[in-house]
């Protein structure tokens, strides 16, 4: 049970891929290294007891005055600081999460409350913690994102809790260590609310963030005077040695290094994230979150398994409120993370050969689906998303087809789109593509009972005829061949960007009038602009703006619209 005890535990495993850890997967900044370099010469002096240069930095960055601010060996040091000085009667715990918090509280003497955050709500926290802030309690510990869950707070609620805290003279230690890994992390801080709130000490580390969890470093932020002098008494002098302080200053200036790390983080957790979904039907559940690491839950032993490959993951049976069979896996560069998926690929199948009875194999698909819709709300929630209702079903279906969120903010509806094209297509309206794969991936049976039929004219002898003798494409004169039809026509355009160009052509010179758009090409040639004029005209549409797109995408958007019709 010794791997149970903490992440990182390389000097008792042969491990060559540490996946235990949550550190950036971009590694210690250069000049990180350099300044601890430097710091070696400095040795033979004491460090600065004040880390007076190292506090200026940290205030100047998050812009809050310098005696705000208070810097630990780690942020596990400042955590049972904090317990000495508030000397809790009463502390609440939500769990499972950092077992850190536990430790510290244990120490300090008082009674432990533990508010369990349930599994079937992916242990989110929600209201149902407000009616937990009784005034008996005197001290919360509360991360965003949680560890070892990634889930976040939503923004409404942390405000809630924080004022019910303030209301009823608790304590708040918020734990931001993981925030700067999440999209627009530094604006969700919560670093400025100290000015207006004496009762709440924000947490942050370089640990994690610079890739340096060996130095051991971390600040808090508390504008009360009283209760940060008794903190501080409980900080040994000379806690930050010359490393940690030189380290710190030169992590701090590293701004660039800092702004890279989300968009990072998000591309390498989705294709992680794609890879692990692959395999629930092989008895793994993914819980998707916001942070540089994934929970999943299996009934095989992972961690010894990995382990056999020379990959430490987190066993997270030691998280009180976890249940067993659940591993959290850090999110790593992207030829590490190639080869964690290899692994895990290589265990689930070795391991449906030898019991298959154990592994869900026989999992229906709508199953599997409606898990996948559940990890996308799950997401999109984290991500503090609130899609239209009008506009959820395709949405989520898009993302549900690519596994990318960015759909999410870049498709676009105009005004009441869903509504109109659920009409066209129960009135029997025909649908025409641009691609035979488009037109592969329209439900036609759904689109039958309504009367309707789809089209592509892209293979057509007149069409590649016509399109040869004018100089001009295929889909353009597909559009033209298509305006020919009786009836209202819905346009599925997934590749092609000079149908678009064609249909508003045919639009602006009032030649033609389509009932209704499907506009996603995919490409770098015209794709944006042809986007743009579509959404320019009178026409209902729906538009995914940018290069994205695809035939895969305009069929997941005629899909969702003919199974929202039942």
């Amino acid at each position: 049970m010794e791997h149970y005890v903490h992440g990182g535990d390389v000097y008792r495993n042969s491990v060559k891929w540490d996946f235990s850890v949550n550190i950036n997967p971009q590694g210690i900044p250069h000049f990180v290294r350099q300044a601890m370099a430097e710091a070696a010469k400095q040795c033979e002096r004491y460090p600065d007891y004040e880390a007076r240069e190292l506090i200026l930095e940290i205030a100047e960055s998050e812009g809050i005055p310098e005696t705000d601010i208070l810097c630990g060996n780690g942020a596990s040091e400042l955590f049972l600081a904090i317990v000495h000085a508030v000397a809790p009667k009463k502390t609440l715990i939500p769990v499972p999460s950092f077992y850190g918090y536990e430790r510290a509280a244990q120490a300090g003497g008082g009674e432990l409350v533990f508010f369990p955050l349930k599994e079937a709500e992916g242990f989110m926290v929600t209201e149902v913690l407000l009616d937990a802030l009784t005034p008996d309690i005197r001290l919360l510990f509360l991360a965003n994102p949680n560890n070892p869950t990634g889930k976040g707070i939503p923004d409404a609620l942390l405000e809630r809790i924080l004022e019910r805290c303030r209301e009823q003279g608790i304590v708040v230690v918020l734990d931001e260590c993981f925030l700067e890994f999440t999209e627009n992390g530094r604006e969700k801080s919560k670093i400025s609310e100290i000015l207006r709130n004496p009762n709440l000490i924000v947490v942050r580390a370089f640990t994690k963030l610079y890739a340096i969890p060996g130095v051991r470093l971390g600040y808090l932020c508390c504008s009360d005077k009283t209760l940060r002098e008794k903190i501080s008494l409980q900080l040994a002098e000379w806690n930050l040695s010359v490393f940690a302080q030189k380290a710190g200053i030169a992590a701090i200036r590293e701004t660039e290094y800092r702004k890279r790390t989300p968009e990072l983080v998000k591309n390498e957790r989705e294709y992680l994230l794609r890879g692990l979904c692959g395999m629930e039907p092989y008895g793994l559940t993914v819980f998707s979150g916001e942070a540089n690491f994934i929970l999943v839950r299996s009934s095989l032993p992972l961690y010894d398994l990995f382990l056999q490959r020379g990959i430490l993951i987190r066993d997270c049976s030691d998280f009180r409120g976890m249940p067993e069979g659940y591993y959290r896996i850090a999110v790593r560069g992207h030829e590490e993370n190639q080869v964690f998926l290899e692994a895990m690929r290589e265990i689930v199948c070795r391991e449906a050969q030898k019991s298959p009875e154990n592994l869900k194999i026989t999992e229906k698909p709508e199953e599997i689906e409606q898990k996948s819709f559940g990890i996308i709300g799950e997401e999109l929630r984290a991500r503090g998303i609130l899609l239209p209702k009008e506009q959820e079903a395709v949405t989520k279906r898009v993302i549900h087809t690519s596994a990318d969120f960015d759909y999410a903010k870049t498709l676009t509806y105009s005004e009441n789109a869903v509504e109109i094209a659920s009409r066209l297509l129960r009135g029997g309206a025909a649908l025409v593509t641009d691609t035979q794969m488009a037109l592969a991936g329209i439900n036609k049976k759904r689109l039958a009972r309504y009367g309707g039929s789809a089209y592509c004219f892209m293979a057509d002898e007149e069409v590649a005829a016509e399109a040869k003798a004018r100089g001009i494409t295929r889909a353009a004169v597909s559009m033209e061949k298509a305006a020919k039809l009786e009836g209202p026509v819905v346009f599925v355009i997934g590749n092609a960007p000079t149908a678009l160009l064609k249909l508003h052509e045919m639009i602006r010179s009032r030649q033609y009038l389509p009932a209704f758009i499907i506009g996603v090409p995919v490409g770098f040639v015209n794709v944006e602009i042809s986007k743009e004029l579509i959404l320019q005209t009178e026409v209902p549409c729906i538009v995914n703006r940018g290069r994205k797109g695809g035939s895969n995408i305009a069929a997941a958007i005629c899909n969702a619209i003919l199974y929202q019709l039942e």
